[in-house]
């Protein structure tokens, strides 16, 4: 890439009269988001041999942007270049915090794009007498199902599949944030929005969209490269919400779970020493915070990950434990099967503000329920990941026998060796643990090795600790701490990222009987590039592949190597039902609550 760098200030110069990118800052810039993704991107072989997507193939692109009109046409020809991955983690980002919301959600229930929630604030009954669960015909024209097709490139955290890549595009019909999607502002004042209601009969209506931010039309006259990240729009991070918001609940909810409902606690982040950040780069993988705009402030406004609260209506007889105080970081409680006692956990996101915090919480509930309970039931769907070694550490307070933990395979490069040699450096300047500094050690000669004998990926490394082996907790006498009992794990398409491997890892070690849908496919860490000099882009890069124990046979994905990895397919749950009909919808998900207890009554049985 040094070339690019040396060469392209001079294509600059042309263009400081031009209000469009040149066609020779075009192609520069576009040759240096390839180059990002050739030299880092981890899952290069699985996307080319099994989803057919060849990210060194360049022609066909250099011949769209040749053909591009202006700088919005080039964005969307890079956002969906990336989007060609099929990569839960991977997406290029615009420097654009604008966004249209019509304040109402569509998702895909019994194979039909139906209003999930509803804004009454915004969208009185009054007007718009239209319900949650009502079908979308069509929007400005286009039927829902074309504009499925339309928004898959722009069907970003959790588009490891083809069905989490549409039940996104779903969400992206109302909500239009460029963000994502280059073309978001290209809108009129409203929507003309075709709605077939649950009686039959077909309304139209017109509905204003509530646009915040300031729309991106052109990069402008840029007469060099950007030096350096100053200056670049950097996303925040959304704040956690006020209120406990779920998907099919309008401001009404009368909050069945009787969780907290003002702001949570604040609880400071642990300190990472700065010998362990590589460690943590490889370790964190999750779904992106969007810019902060009106969509993530309203009342009615949702995130399809992370959310505190279960997506269904609590089991009949459910008694809170952990949920009602603004410093809890799961829902938990106990509730009656027939005889049985079943607990219950809710583990909302793998990033926590605090690790420490969070996992001491779970611990002490834990406990608990080894004493006072038959089974557990463990939620983690909607959880959009975090650190892979959280996962694992929840998982060794709930398997009471050694089980894999958490590895992965990286491209070999220098930028890794490098990287490597100066944690080991510092780690020892700083007096780390031992253990510490042997990994690195390890991550640098298998990289080295990995150059020597000409191949593009590593060998399986550890990330968590010493060995591939993990260990239950344990108490200062060696005793264990895990659950023994049943277990009952929760999962569905927006299960992503870290909750995959606390998935995978629950499931290859038989620990759990997984129950519900196909978790995403987003497989291995994630980081964030300032992506192109002209175009001011960025990109989110999967760096490596998580490995299984072993390989495992997914319906719909081919045999062979890859069955190794879950990248791509995700995990196939033991027992297979879909939360997303019609019915879960309308009655607050009863059918599958109901289902699952009865899931857990037959292994408590058993």
């Amino acid at each position: 890439m040094r070339f690019l760098r040396i060469f392209v200030p001079l294509l600059g110069l042309a263009s400081m009269g031009f209000a469009q990118l040149s066609p020779s800052q075009k192609q520069a810039d576009f040759l240096q988001l390839v180059g990002l993704y050739a030299k880092n991107y981890g899952p290069y072989e699985l996307r080319r041999d099994v989803f057919g997507f060849d990210l060194f193939n360049v022609k066909p692109w250099l011949d769209q942007i040749a053909q591009s009109k202006d700088d919005i046409d080039y964005y969307d020809i890079l956002t969906k270049y990336v989007a060609s991955l099929q990569d839960s983690h991977d997406e290029f980002l615009m420097p654009s915090d604008f966004e249209a919301w019509l304040h109402m959600d569509a998702d895909i229930f019994d194979g039909k794009v139906l209003i999930g929630d509803i804004d009454r604030d915004y969208l009185p009954r009054t007007q718009y007498p239209f319900d949650i669960g009502d079908e979308i015909v069509s929007v400005d024209g286009t039927a829902a199902a074309d504009l499925i097709q339309a928004f898959i490139p722009y069907a970003v955290n959790g588009s490891g599949n083809k069905t989490s890549q549409k039940r996104l595009a779903a969400g992206a019909i109302f909500d239009r944030l460029q963000f994502f999607n280059p073309r978001a502002a290209q809108i009129g004042d409203n929507a003309t929005v075709v709605i077939r209601r649950q009686n039959g009969n077909v309304e139209t209506y017109s509905i204003p969209w509530d646009k915040t931010g300031t729309a991106m039309v052109k990069v402008g006259p840029v007469p060099s490269p950007q030096t350096s990240a100053a200056g670049r729009f950097t996303p925040r991070a959304v704040e956690p919400k006020a209120t406990a918001r779920r998907p099919g609940r309008g401001p009404e909810w009368s909050n069945p779970w009787g969780v907290w409902q003002g702001p949570r606690a604040a609880i400071a982040r642990d300190p990472v020493p700065d010998y362990m950040q590589a460690q943590r780069k490889l370790q964190f993988g999750g779904a992106l915070a969007a810019p902060v705009t009106v969509r993530k402030s309203t009342a009615a406004g949702i995130d399809p990950f992370d959310s505190l609260t279960p997506v269904f209506d609590p089991p009949p007889g459910f008694k809170l434990r952990l949920g009602s105080r603004a410093s809890d970081q799961f829902i938990s409680g106990t509730y009656p099967v027939g005889t049985a006692t079943i607990g219950f956990i809710r583990i909302p996101t793998m990033d926590p503000p605090s690790q420490n915090t969070a996992f001491n919480q779970f611990v002490n509930e834990i406990l608990f329920f080894q004493q006072n309970t038959d089974g557990l039931v463990v939620d983690v769907m909607g959880n959009g990941g975090g650190s892979g070694c959280y996962a694992q550490a929840l998982v060794s307070a709930l398997n009471p026998q050694t089980f894999r933990g958490l590895t992965f395979q990286i491209r070999a490069t220098q930028n890794w060796v490098a990287t490597f040699s100066s944690q080991i450096t510092l780690a020892q300047q700083e007096g780390a643990e031992q253990w510490i500094i042997n990994l690195y050690t390890a991550y640098l000669a298998e990289v080295q090795q990995a150059f020597s004998e000409d191949r593009g990926q590593t060998g399986p490394l550890p990330v968590c600790g010493p060995t591939i082996d993990a260990p239950p907790l344990t108490d200062t006498k060696g005793h264990s701490l895990a659950y023994t009992k049943p277990i009952l794990l929760l999962t569905d398409n927006y299960t992503l990222s870290a909750a995959e491997i606390f998935t995978m890892m629950m499931q290859d070690s038989q620990r759990a009987t997984i129950f519900g849908d196909r978790t995403d496919g987003g497989g291995g860490s994630v980081v964030e590039f300032d992506a192109t000099d002209y175009s001011e882009g960025s990109a989110r890069v999967t760096l490596d592949l998580i490995n299984r124990a072993h390989p495992v046979a997914t319906p719909g994905f081919p045999p062979g190597p890859y069955n190794a990895y879950y990248d791509g397919q995700g995990i196939y749950p033991d027992i297979v039902e879909n939360y997303q009909t019609l019915d879960n919808l309308l009655n607050n998900g009863q059918t599958f609550v109901s289902d699952f207890s009865a899931a857990i009554a037959s292994l408590v049985k058993k």
